[in-house]
C-alpha cells in the first residue's frame, strides 16, 4: 500500500513538473542576450551540432550569458547548453564545450553611438562574417585563408537580468 502511494505522489510530481513553462529568466548575476549584426539586422544562430555561430544559415537562434561582475574571468556562456564559447585556433567563434578558453568578454560601446552594448572579444568589437559553404555566413575573428569575408560587429539585444549600465 505504501508503494502505491509513492509511485501516485512521484507520477503526480513528475506530471506537474512536465506542465510547467520553461524560464527564461536570467541566472542570478548575469546578463543574459541574443547577438545581431546591426549592419544587417539579422540574428546570430548556431548550430546545435558543433556550436558554430552563424547569420542567415537555417540554424537555431543563439542566446548568451556572461557574469558582468566577474572582471578576473569573463566567460562568454552560449547556446542554452551550458557551453562556454571560444574564438578556436582557426577563428571560428564556437560554443560547444563547458570548459573555458583563455578569451575575454564583456560588454561595451567602444566608441559606438548606439546605446545598445556590443560584445567585446579580448577588448575588440571586431568579428568577420565569412561565406559559409552550406549558405549564410559563419562568424569569426581572425579565422586565416578564407575569402570574402567582412568585418562586423555584434550587438548584444533583448537584455535580461543583470546588466547594469546597458539598454536594448
Amino acid at each position: 500500500m505504501l508503494s502505491s502511494k509513492l509511485f501516485f505522489l512521484l507520477v503526480s510530481s513528475l506530471s506537474s513538473a512536465a506542465v510547467i513553462p520553461r524560464d527564461n529568466s536570467a541566472p542570478p548575476g548575469y546578463c543574459c542576450f541574443t547577438l545581431s549584426d546591426p549592419s544587417t539586422g539579422k540574428t546570430v544562430q548556431q548550430s546545435t551540432d558543433y556550436g558554430f555561430l552563424y547569420l542567415d544559415a537555417s540554424q537555431p537562434l543563439g542566446s548568451y550569458c556572461i557574469n558582468l561582475a566577474d572582471t578576473t574571468r569573463p566567460i562568454l556562456w552560449g547556446d542554452g547548453f551550458n557551453n562556454a564559447c571560444i574564438i578556436a585556433w582557426d577563428g571560428h567563434f564556437q560554443c560547444l564545450d563547458p570548459t573555458p578558453g583563455d578569451d575575454k568578454w564583456a560588454l561595451g560601446h567602444n566608441g559606438s553611438s548606439s546605446s545598445t552594448p556590443l560584445l567585446l572579444h579580448n577588448g575588440s568589437p571586431t568579428y568577420q562574417a565569412c561565406p559559409n559553404t552550406s549558405g549564410g555566413e559563419f562568424i569569426s575573428s581572425g579565422a586565416t585563408g578564407v575569402s570574402g569575408c567582412r568585418n562586423i560587429q555584434l550587438e548584444a539585444t533583448g537584455l535580461k537580468g543583470t546588466c547594469t549600465g546597458f539598454t536594448s
